[in-house]
């Protein structure tokens, strides 16, 4: 079945818990990895709900890079795949079950998911920064099984319950949405009236961006390689667009990146050229060339956010960062109040996140869309920034 059009923009979605018609199914069909580039769909065992946890009949799943990175190499740096695993882990659902412990949820309720389940027992815990746990057991990371499934059980405290007005795609949504609030408002420190430079027109990035324009920045730049997902960008979020070229000539990688920060810094305006650079970088691809245009497009005294992964070792301009004091960090996943204010961005309609999605699949054809996501093109030809998988109305209930 080929994918429905995303519809044009300001039109109200199909409908409020799918966006495609979906026939119910029985049982807990569910997406298996078993090797690479080898997967198939599979009946597992209904799990009995755990005292702390809700039951989630999952409704809608949107892939993410890294359930395609599982599938084409089999790991993630040290994770590895060695059992089959349910994939998925960007999903939203209904509550059809609660554990005897529970008295913050009922059967019926409308949920996003967060993947990501610590031990609230460690220091790192007990501090309100759950996202470095140890023992983590995050959904579609092996050994987990993720959220691919009619069921997903989930500790209560991390099944967030969604406003009725929000659809349950929106609320799958919440897991990018929330990386973005993380390295952007966490990590970034973002504030009006600022001047962000995003690196990547990917769906974490332009959620970057969303968030920065909602919390009031005043120039937001995407940069990207794709003029047709730049185009995209500036339409949802971005005031202004770069291409980088390449190296000429002799030029190294590292002057390339220089010669391209001036020339964007040159395009935005006087008070940027004066400042020397961005107030805020986030960095959301992980390509070397990013990395480095990026820091030498943060002014002093500017922070530099470095999002995406990339290879473990690579060049940078330290005399930029040490000469400028450049603030520098990183950002992982999502912490406390992360998804909390994810919602709220959207339930205010400050963010139409909806909007990313440009493919959508049912169930059945998970495995194209997992072809599609692979490719960054769908079957209509055109280039794929979020696809997302409709996993039926009731689904399990009939």
């Amino acid at each position: 079945m080929a994918p429905i059009a995303d519809p044009a923009p300001g039109t109200q979605p199909l409908g409020l818990d799918n966006a495609m018609p979906v026939a119910p199914v029985k049982g807990n069909k569910s997406l298996v990895l078993h090797e690479v580039n080898r997967m198939s769909f599979e009946e597992r065992p209904i799990k009995p709900v755990g005292e702390f946890e809700v039951q989630v009949n999952v409704r809608q799943t949107g892939i993410c890079g890294s359930d395609v990175h599982y599938l084409k190499h089999g790991r993630i740096g040290d994770f590895v795949v060695r059992a089959p695993m349910v994939l998925g882990h960007e999903s939203a659902g209904i509550v059809t079950a609660v554990g005897s412990g529970v008295r913050t949820h009922k059967v019926g309720d409308r949920v996003a998911l967060e993947p990501g389940v610590p031990c609230f027992s460690c220091d790192v815990c007990k501090a309100g920064n759950y996202n470095f746990c140890k023992l983590m057991a995050f959904a579609a990371t092996p050994p987990f099984d993720g959220s691919l499934a009619t069921f997903y059980n989930l500790h209560s405290s991390f099944a967030h319950k969604v406003p009725d007005h929000m659809t349950l795609e929106e609320a799958s949504l919440m897991e990018p949405l929330s990386v973005a609030v993380h390295c952007a408002v966490k990590q970034g420190h973002v504030r009006a009236l600022q001047n962000v430079i995003v690196f990547g027109a990917g769906p974490i990035g332009l959620l970057a961006a969303a968030v920065c324009k909602a919390y009031g920045a005043k120039r937001i730049v995407s940069v990207d390689i794709q003029q047709e997902k730049l185009d995209f960008a500036k339409s949802f979020a971005a005031t202004h667009t770069f291409i980088p070229s390449r190296p000429s000539g002799d030029e190294t990688g590292m002057a390339a990146a220089e010669r391209n920060a001036k020339e964007l810094i040159a395009q935005l305006g006087e008070d940027m050229v004066e400042a020397d650079g961005a107030d805020l970088v986030l960095e959301c691809t992980g390509a070397t060339p990013c990395v480095q245009m990026g820091i030498f497009c943060t002014k002093p005294k500017g922070r530099f956010v470095q999002v995406g992964m990339g290879a473990s070792e690579i060049p940078i301009p330290i005399h930029r960062i040490g000469a400028n004091e450049i603030e520098m960090t990183g950002s992982f996943r999502y912490g406390s109040g992360a998804y909390k204010t994810a919602i709220g961005l959207v339930a205010e309609k400050l963010i139409d996140v909806a909007r990313i999605v440009t493919h959508r699949y049912t169930f059945d054809d998970a495995i194209k869309a997992f072809d599609a996501t692979s490719k960054g093109v769908g079957e209509d030809g055109k280039a794929a920034i979020k696809i997302q998988i409709c996993q039926g109305p009731a689904a399990g209930l009939q």
